[in-house]
């Protein structure tokens, strides 16, 4: 991969934890806020829900999304193997070399 697509891909799955997060705490501030009686809580609750259900909608959307790309690097890859047997078969060994070079320092 290119440093260009793992800095894509970090940022990611950076976005990815970062909503967990932010869904976690706002449903902990959800079940928080039912116990509080009031209007003005009432209106806070049903704004909180609605967050929430936002937030899980976005988490579901970007993992969809993350599986969608992995498989398309699947098809991508295999597809490439299919067709370059040999060029596989050599970057391979290169790369067995290299790490073979480099666990024997």
């Amino acid at each position: 991969m290119t440093d260009t697509t793992q800095q894509l891909a970090l940022g990611g799955q950076k976005i990815v934890d970062d909503l967990r997060v932010l869904l976690k705490d706002s449903e902990e501030m959800l079940r928080l806020a039912s116990n509080v009686p009031g209007e003005g809580v009432d209106a806070l609750r049903t704004k909180l829900g609605a967050h929430v259900e936002t937030l899980q909608s976005a988490l579901g959307d970007a993992q969809q999304n993350a599986r969608r790309r992995y498989r398309a690097a699947t098809v991508g890859t295999e597809r490439y193997v299919r067709h370059n047997p040999w060029r596989a078969i050599g970057i391979a060994a290169g790369v067995g070399f290299l790490l073979g070079v480099l666990t024997a320092r």
